[in-house]
């Protein structure tokens, strides 16, 4: 089942919390390490709590990565590696280099997740957006279609040539017609006239 963009946004929130965590985890790590004059005793219990904040939520964290579990269950080891301040100094340095890949490739996956997380979100409301948009059935673009300016010009044109046609092929028969003679003979034959042209009816005298 597809997530809905609050549970994509919950699961942002818990990632983001533990990339701050992470981020203080290393932090404390690194300060005791290069400062000899760090004060560890002071330390050591944020260093265990925030230990304990890793581990609650470590679960979680596991359920949503999709790239490399393996560097996701590294957080949880390299967490049960370092015990306390003190121990992790006491680590040899291969250890203590281990520890801090091993960090930064964690702190690397947490990041692709939670954009993994931004662009699942983000496609949702991309689709929500487009889903309010009026989608044009075929119906609908045909009548657009038809509707539009350069298919009335062609129509217009269409039908301009038909009656043109008519005309010329039937124009015999018309110029006979009583009608003809009684009602347009007397406007189009000058017309023709003046044109050299002569349709060879004679105009019924006016009334």
């Amino acid at each position: 089942m597809a997530a809905t963009i609050k549970e994509i946004e919950t699961e942002m929130d818990e990632i983001q919390m533990l990339m701050k965590i992470w981020g203080k985890f290393y932090n404390i790590l690194t300060t005791t390490f290069y400062n000899e004059d760090a004060d560890i005793d002071k330390l050591d219990p944020e260093f265990q709590q925030i230990k304990q904040v890793v581990a609650e939520h470590h679960g979680h964290f596991m359920k949503v990565i999709k790239k490399d579990l393996h560097i996701g269950q590294s957080v949880l080891t390299t967490v049960k590696r370092t015990i306390s301040l003190k121990g992790f100094q006491d680590l040899s340095q291969l250890e203590i280099n281990k520890t801090l890949i091993e960090w930064h490739d964690a702190n690397i996956l947490l990041n692709e997740t939670l954009g993994s997380l931004e662009c699942d979100r983000d496609m949702i409301l991309r689709g929500r957006h487009k889903s309010n948009v009026p989608h044009k059935g075929a119906g609908d673009k045909a009548k657009d279609f038809f509707q539009s300016g350069p298919f009335k010009t062609v129509v217009n044109l269409a039908i301009l040539l038909v009656i043109v046609g008519a005309l010329y092929m039937y124009w015999d028969v018309i110029i006979e017609s009583s009608i003809y003679k009684s009602y347009f003979a007397w406007m189009i034959d000058p017309i023709l006239g003046a044109l050299g042209l002569s349709t060879g009816a004679e105009t019924p005298p006016a009334q």
